[in-house]
């Protein structure tokens, strides 16, 4: 099978490929090996990743960093299709040395490829493609599954964060531990444990439960399209020439940023808390869902910031300067999305002082005003993300309505972390930093609307 980055490879995996006596990854025959040699070129395979990492060093030139990540890719994407024929044996028992290059296709019933007009006309369903970003409801854990290690389903994040500290308990923390030690002294964390983070970090952010959709990126540049117009058809009479309309599409690149966030752990608590194990990776994750949340609202731009919503051209706004005193802009901010053609709005996300002047609201009687029929519907949510303390009197805020279907997060699956030991070892200390990466699109500019200004 075909695997991506063989240039990378060659470049940065030679030894690896020598061993395999190969020009390429492709070139080696993974379904006619015997059972033992694949058990052996898979632990070679996980030495030749680690070792392509261990290259990776801080302040390393950007191209030559974009190399090694592109190689240990490769080499990853050979070790799953490793691990996938492996368990293919496995699975079906008998000789383990009959691999899938072995399977007698021709003796299967063959089928005549026909098409049967329906009695409709002719329509005939056709398979969906396959999706490029997960939903907010689809786990990122799941889409990774069939690339990660299985030996690792039965270790936990907060176990293997702990064992980083006090060592490992277990062969499987010890194995964990080998194998994602980097030469800069942290650890790149297991794809199977990085995926539960980044889970636990979209559960806890507000924009992911307003429908934002995440995107497993694979490589540091990653390209997809962006609506640019909306194409313009036009009636025609017989023999004339078909209307030009304008491009539709145009393209967006996502290049992963890293964020980083660094947090203090007295080591008599590390080390005795019945609960840390449960309660580091939720207050990691918190804390980076809070920062993602920021970034995608308003992120400047500025490298190393991605660029948010708030900052985003073609995006609608109203300049409110003053208190809520109805739900009008709300109602209006809607329409503008629903005539770009980029409805439904899937929420509305403010500061819980905003939400709380809304629900504040009363009709000429006293009594509390009901929402409008119109917004009746959409989520309101709340993040202290967003700042209130901005404007000429230092009390301004912004409310963000839109369509969040159109926002796409990208996220490196890899996650790595250092621990500071002897930094904060006069205060008898423990940090911790994790580095993860992350970039922010806007697919359809006309999906949102942002209201400035808003006053309590």
């Amino acid at each position: 099978m075909p695997f991506s980055n063989d240039l990378s490879v060659r470049k940065h995996a030679q030894n690896f490929l020598r061993q395999l006596d190969v020009k390429n990854l492709e070139d080696y025959k993974i379904g006619s090996q015997k059972f033992s040699t694949l058990c052996a070129v898979r632990k070679d395979a996980r030495l030749a990743a680690t070792s392509i990492l261990d290259k990776v060093k801080d302040g390393m030139a950007e191209d030559r960093a974009s190399e090694l990540e592109a190689a240990h890719d490769g080499v990853s994407q050979f070790l799953a299709a490793i691990e996938a024929e492996l368990d293919f044996r496995n699975e079906n028992g008998g000789d383990r040395d009959q691999g899938s290059n072995s399977i007698d296709y021709s003796k299967r019933p063959q089928f005549e490829d026909r098409v049967s007009p329906a009695v409709d006309g002719g329509y005939i369903d056709a398979p969906e493609p396959e999706a490029f970003a997960l939903r907010n409801d689809q786990s990122v854990r799941t889409w990774a599954q069939p690339k990660c290690d299985r030996a690792y389903d039965q270790l936990g994040l907060g176990r293997y964060l702990r064992s980083m500290i006090v060592g490992p308990t277990t062969e499987i923390e010890g194995r964990a531990l080998a194998e994602g030690t980097d030469s800069a002294g942290g650890f790149t964390v297991p794809t199977a444990l990085s995926t539960e983070l980044i889970d636990r970090l979209r559960a806890a952010s507000v924009i992911n439960r307003a429908g934002a959709r995440t995107i497993p990126l694979t490589s540091d540049t990653n390209v997809i399209a962006k609506l640019a117009t909306d194409p313009q058809p036009a009636f025609r009479v017989e023999n004339a020439a078909v209307s030009e309309s304008d491009p539709t599409f145009s393209s967006i690149t996502l290049t992963p940023r890293s964020m980083a966030m660094r947090t203090l752990i007295s080591r008599e608590l590390f080390e005795d808390s019945l609960n840390l194990e449960t309660e580091l990776p939720r207050i990691l994750s918190e804390a980076m869902a809070k920062e993602l949340d920021r970034i995608c609202l308003l992120g400047s731009g500025t490298a190393p910031e991605p660029r948010g919503v708030a900052n985003q051209a073609g995006i609608g706004t109203t300049a409110l300067s003053g208190a809520l005193t109805s739900y009008s802009p709300l109602i209006a901010a809607e329409t503008g999305i629903l005539t770009g053609n980029a409805g439904p709005v899937s929420a509305i996300i403010a500061h819980p002082r905003e939400l709380g002047d809304l629900a504040a609201l009363t009709d000429t009687t006293g009594q509390s005003l009901r929402r409008p029929e119109a917004l009746a519907s959409i989520p309101l949510l709340s993040t202290t993300a967003i700042p209130i303390d901005g404007g000429a009197g230092s009390n301004e805020s912004t409310i963000f309505v839109g369509n969040f279907n159109h926002l796409l997060i990208g996220v490196r699956s890899g996650i790595r972390v250092e621990i500071l030991r002897e930094l904060y070892a006069g205060t008898h200390q423990y940090g911790l930093i994790a580095h993860a990466r992350f970039d922010v699109a806007i697919q359809h500019a006309s999906a949102f609307h942002t209201i400035t200004g808003v006053q309590s």
